[in-house]
């Protein structure tokens, strides 16, 4: 695997200044922003004194910021645990970026490739995947027209633009950020009321224990009620109330896994923040 460059930015054609900024701790910061850059390119990476940043053509960064040193290191915490954050790459051929994933070493490539067949999300095809740190990442191939298109005249934000050095075979962009919340409703409500967030679709999933095993490396069965927003035609978030029970709280930023939401981000990254009661950790205040 490469080495991440450590020099200024060279911004992917059309980037602007960060609009929106997901920061996620990470054990080794080096190492992340590397493997990040065997699939989004080199010329979408570059370092900010301790950080790694990810830039993406519709103003999202991707800031990824050192776990503090623990004497027992952490495991990634579960996909269904509150606050969890998943990232989601948008391709064009979903067989042709796992081809690619289960060659870069330390990539493991969860399950099978899942076509959801039918809903607001009918035709999307999606796959997890585990970064070397053992964080879970997905790949998402939407259809041509979206299922939601039947019910909706709002869109998500489907027009990402690759790097011309994306190194992952048909890669179009970030499609979204997940999140696990403890309460659907009212992180939508949330959104909508104080981040201009517009909520495009709703669905409900059940999985049994073989498939959340086999596609998430979960050993629980449950029921899970999504929801898709986005924000400015910009970041679509996917959000996530699990039906499943012993769900662990956030995590600081100073944890692995632990992570910050910053929509209508300003120039700096924030300093404090804070878990909303409903599940995501946005800019403010330290509480418990």
């Amino acid at each position: 695997m490469s080495t991440a460059p450590d020099t200024s930015l060279t911004p992917v054609p059309g980037t602007r200044p960060p609009a929106h900024r997901i920061t996620v701790a990470v054990p080794d910061v080096g190492e992340a922003t590397a493997f990040l850059a065997e699939l989004t390119g080199p010329s979408t990476v570059h370092r900010a004194g301790e950080a790694g940043v990810v830039s993406f053509s519709s103003g999202v960064e991707v800031r990824l910021v050192p776990t503090a040193p623990a004497d027992t290191p952490d495991t990634p915490p579960r996909l269904v645990d509150i606050g969890t954050n998943h990232l989601c790459l948008r391709v064009g051929d979903i067989e042709a970026a796992v081809a690619h994933l289960e060659k870069l070493p330390g990539a493991d490539v969860l399950g099978d490739i899942v076509t959801i067949p039918e809903g607001p999300i009918r035709g999307n095809r999606w796959i997890y995947f585990r970064s070397p740190w053992g964080t879970l990442f997905e790949l998402q191939q939407w259809p041509d027209t979206p299922g939601y298109a039947d019910i909706t005249t709002e869109r998500l934000h489907h027009d990402q633009r690759p790097a011309d050095d994306a190194p992952l075979p048909t890669l179009l962009g970030l499609d979204h950020t997940g999140y696990s919340v403890r309460n659907l409703d009212a992180t939508v409500d949330h959104l909508v009321t104080h981040h201009r967030a517009r909520l495009v679709l709703r669905t409900e999933i059940a999985a049994d224990r073989a498939f959340m095993q086999r596609q998430f490396d979960l050993d629980v069965e449950g029921t899970s009620r999504m929801a898709m927003l986005v924000v400015d035609d910009a970041l679509n978030l996917e959000l996530f109330e699990h039906g499943v029970p012993d769900r662990q709280p956030p995590r600081s930023l100073d944890r692995l896994g632990g992570n910050l939401l910053e929509l209508h981000a300003t120039p700096q990254p924030a300093p404090t923040a804070h878990h909303a009661p409903f599940g995501l950790t946005l800019p403010g205040p330290v509480t418990t």
